[in-house]
């Protein structure tokens, strides 16, 4: 499996990169909760400036959860003052959609949703956008274009707050996502039992080391089990090659997330 560079960040060294999400609603709420953040990673890096694996390295700004996100000015501003507060991390920028997990609160906002990914691509201030696999390969491969035209990295995902697919659907949809332009493959499930945890843990090892039965793939995989079930997919991708793991400060933005502080706690005992 490949890596890729994004700015000074490595994906795909079997070092899981943490990203912490924002997902406050108004301007205010969400840049309050950014200094939050800014503030416990900074305490959080002086204590463990000796492990290179605790190091926070993506901030994801889930602009499903944001009040304006269908007006152009207003989002482009935010994500401006989002990257002044974050100048050294990697800005994420993500629109979940309703079916995938995401807030819908905005009548406008799922018919707007390749002008808003578009705005956010030509803000200038991104480094990284998740596009859903589920809206459609033609939406997914054009916004994937744009982002590289603009030198910023996309994440194609799938979500499923319901259940664990079979494998070899989850193998289909990776291959698909790299084939549409992602450079990162995000694949987040619910788990019914331990069964399918072990099983999520099996096709991360799998699509790391090209063994998968059907098309493999190239690029870093970022592979999830959710919930209290799948605690353990966030933590262990120093031994899967996951390359991505979320974490929260504050407000989490999904089942399962482990707090920031806790998230550093483990990878300091098991990694380094």
């Amino acid at each position: 499996m490949k890596k890729i560079m994004v700015k000074n960040v490595c994906f795909g060294d079997h070092i899981p990169k943490i990203c912490v999400p924002i997902v406050g609603r108004s301007r205010d709420e969400i840049l309050k909760q950014a200094e939050l953040i800014k503030n416990e990673s900074e305490k959080l890096a002086t204590k463990y400036k000796d492990h290179e694996a605790c190091k926070l390295s993506v901030i994801e700004f889930r602009a499903d959860y944001f009040d304006e996100v269908t007006n152009t000015n207003s989002l482009r501003c935010l994500l401006k003052e989002l990257r002044e507060i974050f100048p050294d991390k990697l800005l994420l920028f993500t629109y979940r959609s309703e079916e995938e997990g995401g807030e819908l609160r905005h009548d406008r906002a799922e018919n707007m949703i390749a002008d808003i990914q578009e705005s956010a691509i030509c803000s200038g201030c991104i480094d990284m956008i998740d596009v859903e696999l589920m809206f459609g390969n033609y939406h997914v491969a054009r916004i994937a274009a744009s982002a590289h035209d603009s030198n910023i990295a996309t994440i194609v995902s799938y979500h499923n707050f319901e259940e664990t697919p079979h494998d070899d659907k989850l193998e289909t949809y990776l291959w698909n996502m790299e084939y549409l332009g992602g450079d990162i493959l995000k694949i987040a499930v619910k788990p019914q039992n331990k069964l399918d945890v072990d099983r999520m843990i099996d096709l991360t090892i799998r699509a790391v080391n090209g063994k998968l039965w059907e098309n493999n793939i190239e690029n870093p995989v970022a592979i999830i089990s959710m919930g209290e079930l799948g605690k353990i997919t966030r933590i262990n991708g120093n031994e899967t090659g996951s390359c991505l793991t979320f974490a929260y400060v504050g407000e989490g933005s999904a089942p399962g997330q482990i707090a920031l502080k806790d998230l550093y706690k483990k990878f300091s005992e098991i990694q380094l």
